[in-house]
């Protein structure tokens, strides 16, 4: 997969990928020379939404898992993420994890 056409502004929505799983922030802060970005998590509430399970896998199967949507807001209290361009064009954090921009929380509840 080839690295996301996108030039982080402050404010702007990032997600923050955890193997299946994300985590939604807003961009907080961008080095002067734009390789570098921080990122603050938001608050991410699950709207009305229920998973649904069929038996299968381990113990059961999440049949709607993509359908979930959220509502964000910043967080003053959020946990911060710092993220370099790399070579390959990818934004990663310190841990390694990818960074994609938009919003765009996910708990995969098939883990």
């Amino acid at each position: 997969m080839s690295a996301p056409d996108w030039t982080p502004i402050v404010g702007a929505g990032a997600s923050v990928c955890h193997y299946s799983d994300r985590t939604a922030c807003t961009v907080i802060r961008i080095s002067p020379s734009g390789k570098t970005l921080w990122m603050q998590e938001d608050t991410a509430v699950l709207d009305d939404w229920k998973p649904e399970f069929v038996a299968g896998g381990f113990s059961a199967h999440c049949v709607n898992n993509t359908e979930q949507t959220y509502q964000y807001s910043p967080n003053a209290d959020g946990a911060t993420h710092r993220a370099r361009r790399r070579k390959d064009g990818w934004f990663r954090t310190t841990n390694g994890e990818p960074v994609i921009p938009g919003r765009r929380q996910f708990h995969d509840y098939n883990f």
